[in-house]
């Protein structure tokens, strides 16, 4: 209501003509004011969960009562209870747990981990119950619900593994383009995202035959599905040329691939020189300083942003750059706003309205791996340079 309106209407009220009653107008029009101008809530760190150093991937339980927590640098995983953050159980692994995943009818979970090793680690006594060996390094996993399999991705490889749930077995491989660094999955089709080819992907769930390809922006990390659109977490590169410009075309795979495809049916492929490079790079992380107190400066990257997709004909449709090199990403459930973690250690808000950074929060380390708390209307978001996870709670628009 204008100040103007607000002192008409309240001069007709009996009793505010007089003094006392102008004090008590003038009273209520600066708190009517005050509010009007109070900036909206920001997300706050509500808890933190104590894990190993290194947390690259995160897990939650069919039932939502447990997140399991795969820690690279301290070469374990950590099983906490939820919401209270206990720990449940920390069983070594072997060197560089890369993924974990939450068996879907409960009692285990897979750890991938060593050289190229799958463990199904027993909740119950905290022991292996089964150790299987891929032919090439997984890096990602995900269980797809309406067939009941593991889809993963290979470290330095171009390829999708299909494997059966109860054996690790293969079933198939597709060329995909470039490394799979996340997944997603609707009724009759995956969503693959990956790397190098800076690809989204749509496979048919009934042959695995590739439908279409789209161009993402520069080095995707993270995909979220949202009704009948994607957004992905693009962390750009250093020096490289900024966002596609829109519309983009799909390309085909053999366009979109910078490695060449390893799939035969002989042995186990030998350590190529991608696989090569990406042990150097895991051990230079590893020597890096990761202090949390790094500056947003010291992590610029070229063309970093968010991609919106429109699912049906996989097309590309915005871009909205954002600094500090996104690295996951998580859809509010009111479709208003995206929580975007980034690698200069910050949660930014993005109000899908405004096209704006609505609010940040320093999350005091480097994000690796984030998912939405079963427990709250919040996140959980895991730390590669901390040994912690933290749960954030994001207050509205969020709901």
């Amino acid at each position: 209501m204008e100040p103007a309106l607000t002192r008409q209407a309240l001069s007709t009220v009996p009793g505010m003509r007089d003094g006392k009653g102008r004090r008590l107008a003038a009273l209520l029009l600066f708190l009517g004011m005050a509010a009007g101008c109070r900036k909206a809530a920001a997300p706050v760190v509500a808890a933190r969960f104590r894990v190993g150093l290194g947390a690259v991937s995160l897990s939650a339980s069919a039932d939502g009562k447990q997140l399991a927590v795969a820690c690279r640098r301290s070469n374990d995983v950590w099983v906490l209870a939820l919401p209270s953050g206990e720990v449940v159980a920390r069983v070594d692994t072997l060197p560089k747990p890369r993924a974990v995943l939450f068996h879907p009818q409960g009692g285990s979970y897979y750890v991938a981990e060593g050289l190229s090793s799958v463990a199904q680690v027993r909740l119950s006594d905290r022991r292996v119950a089964r150790r299987f060996r891929p032919r090439w390094r997984v890096t990602r996993m995900a269980w797809e619900p309406a067939s009941g399999r593991i889809f993963a991705g290979h470290q330095g490889l171009p390829l999708l593994g299909v494997y059966r749930l109860k054996d690790m077995h293969l079933e198939t491989s597709v060329d995909v383009g470039g490394e799979v660094v996340d997944l997603a999955f609707t009724a009759e089709t995956a969503w693959v995202l990956t790397r190098e080819a800076d690809g989204l992907e749509q496979l048919s769930l009934r042959d695995m035959s590739l439908k279409a390809a789209a161009l993402t922006g520069p080095d995707p990390r993270a995909l979220c599905l949202e009704g009948a659109q994607a957004w992905v977490a693009c962390h750009g590169r250093v020096g490289k040329a900024g966002a596609l410009a829109l519309p983009t075309e799909a390309p085909s795979p053999e366009a979109l691939s910078p490695l060449s495809s390893t799939a035969d049916d002989g042995d186990a492929a030998p350590l190529t020189q991608e696989l090569a490079a990406a042990d150097q790079a895991d051990d230079a992380a590893d020597q890096e300083d990761l202090s949390p107190t790094a500056q947003a400066e010291d992590h610029r990257f070229d063309g970093g942003g968010v991609a919106l997709f429109q699912l049906d004909e996989l097309r590309r449709v915005d871009y909205l750059a954002l600094p500090g090199g996104p690295v996951a990403l998580a859809v509010a459930p009111s479709g208003r706003e995206l929580a975007v973690a980034c690698e200069d250690g910050r949660l930014r808000m993005l109000d899908l309205e405004s096209r704006r950074v609505s609010a940040e929060l320093d999350l005091g380390g480097r994000p690796s791996a984030m998912l939405p708390d079963p427990h709250g209307d919040g996140l959980l978001v895991a730390l590669s340079n901390q040994k912690a996870v933290l749960r954030v709670r994001l207050p509205p628009p969020w709901r």
